[in-house]
């Protein structure tokens, strides 16, 4: 996938307010990530939304899952393209 296609799917994918939020709250844990039930309920998302949402994430390349202390850890793969797209997307006023 070119960096044009990247962007593009990042975009997409930043538009729905759950993947933001989740994108937001790994880029502020840096590179060890979240597990995906404390990342869940800091979002007040249920696991079941959640898992969905991580699944989408995971698809397009974006997150990492890692398996640390038998909890699932989910950390940003796409950070520096995630960084970019979030602050389009401020920028732009698209999630207000």
């Amino acid at each position: 996938m070119d960096a044009s296609q990247e962007s593009t799917l990042t975009y997409a994918l930043l538009t729905e307010p759950a993947r933001v939020g989740i994108c937001r709250a790994l880029l502020e844990a840096g590179d060890e990530g979240v597990p995906a039930a404390d990342l869940a309920a800091s979002l007040g998302l249920s696991l079941p939304r959640a898992s969905r949402v991580f699944q989408e994430l995971l698809q397009a390349d974006i997150l990492a899952l890692t398996v640390k202390d038998r909890r699932v850890v989910y950390s940003l793969k796409a950070r520096r393209a995630v960084r970019e797209a979030l602050g389009y997307l401020d920028s732009s006023g698209l999630l207000s």
